[in-house]
């Protein structure tokens, strides 16, 4: 496989344009935002109402409150056997802001990144918005094919500066393995490049734990951006984490500072809050998807070619759904006219055109019937 210019199809932003489009109506089921459904754990609401009855309204440290950049770095050592100092920890504004970051720190004008196909749409957006070159590698199967090692490769002897992993995939689902990601990491290190590991789902696995972290086996090229929104469910508070080799703490301190000033305090307080107890947030979490991937394998299955998703992770189903003539585009309107919101394939990739993505993103009573009505939509 080779690597493919980001010149061709459609722009980063008409892409996220594409998926933001048309107002959700009271009585549309929406699976095409990976908005976690669970409330947020009444522990953290205490948390996050304490700090305001306590009057804590103001700005905190631009990087961070100290004692959660420790909590931070506690929790990277716990998980990954790598233990940054807190100063190389900087509290973002969401995972959004840490890759922003990340990209910005990393790279020049002009710069080439390598980003997987199909994937979160943000790349792109940040990519073209930083002035950056993009080449793609297909985005492979959980275990020891997850890359594409001979696009990876290509790209990086065309002078790529940064390669983005992303374990669980967004929007595929699969997980690296440690082999993998030890081949990457080697790879990247022959050619003098980095690596920007995006981990926003990374404790959502169904096989239960955590998802390997390239900081395991190459930190000092690495980039970690995280979030509390996806195991925490609380996507509105707005707050991430950014773990940088040590060579860039300067420059990402500096470009955070002006990007976001400092990430909310009460979304920082509540980060704190929760990953001061551990009360199993995340095999909770990774238990629930994993129940809700086999359903909708059970239903979907004829456009889920996976033996098993006990190897996936995540909040979402890809369904190839080129056996049904249709594009994506126009399977979503037919879709939705029957009050179910899923995502084209499109967003995630120029060539995706007869791909879905459906977030498994509520609760059975609403999900399972959703799932049926895509299915009658595929059948016709």
């Amino acid at each position: 496989m080779t690597a493919t210019s980001a010149s061709a199809p459609i722009s980063a932003d008409a892409a996220v344009k594409r998926m933001m489009a048309g107002a959700l109506q009271a009585d549309e089921l929406d699976l095409s935002i990976g908005e976690p459904d669970q409330p947020m754990a009444q522990r953290l609401v205490q948390a996050a109402a304490a700090s305001l009855n306590a009057g804590r309204t103001g700005y905190t440290p631009k990087l961070g409150l100290d004692e959660l950049r420790d909590a931070v770095a506690r929790d990277i050592r716990e998980s990954t056997g790598y233990a940054p100092d807190a100063a190389d920890v900087v509290i973002t504004a969401g995972g959004t802001e840490a890759v922003s970051v990340a990209l910005r720190a990393a790279c020049a004008h002009g710069d080439l990144i390598v980003i997987p196909d199909p994937a979160w749409p943000n790349y792109r957006v940040v990519a073209e918005h930083h002035g950056l070159r993009v080449m793609t590698y297909v985005q492979g199967t959980s275990g020891d094919g997850f890359f594409d090692i001979d696009a990876i490769g290509l790209a990086l002897t065309a002078g790529a500066r940064l390669v983005i992993v992303n374990s669980p995939s967004n929007p595929v689902g699969t997980v690296a393995s440690r082999a993998a990601l030890d081949r990457v990491v080697r790879l990247v290190r022959e050619h003098r490049a980095l690596i920007l590991s995006d981990e926003a789902y990374e404790s959502v696995v169904f096989a239960g734990g955590r998802a390997v972290s390239p900081l395991e086996m190459g930190a000092d090229l690495t980039f970690s951006a995280r979030t509390f929104s996806k195991t925490y469910s609380m996507t509105g508070m707005r707050v991430g984490s950014l773990v940088s080799p040590v060579a860039f703490r300067e420059a990402v301190a500096a470009i955070h500072g002006t990007t976001s000033g400092c990430a909310p305090i009460t979304g920082q307080i509540v980060a704190l809050a929760a990953l001061s107890e551990t009360l199993g947030d995340s095999e909770h979490l990774a238990a629930a998807y994993s129940r809700r991937h086999e359903a909708a394998r059970a239903i979907l299955g004829r456009w889920m070619p996976i033996d098993s998703v006990e190897h996936f992770g995540g909040f979402y189903a890809w369904l190839d759904t080129s056996s049904t003539g249709r594009s994506g585009e126009v399977l979503v309107s037919e879709i939705r006219a029957e009050g179910v919101v899923v995502t084209d394939g499109r967003v995630f990739s120029p060539t995706a055109d007869s791909a879905l993505r459906i977030a498994l993103t509520a609760p059975d009573a609403i999900l399972l019937p959703a799932l049926e009505r895509i299915a009658a939509v595929l059948d016709q």
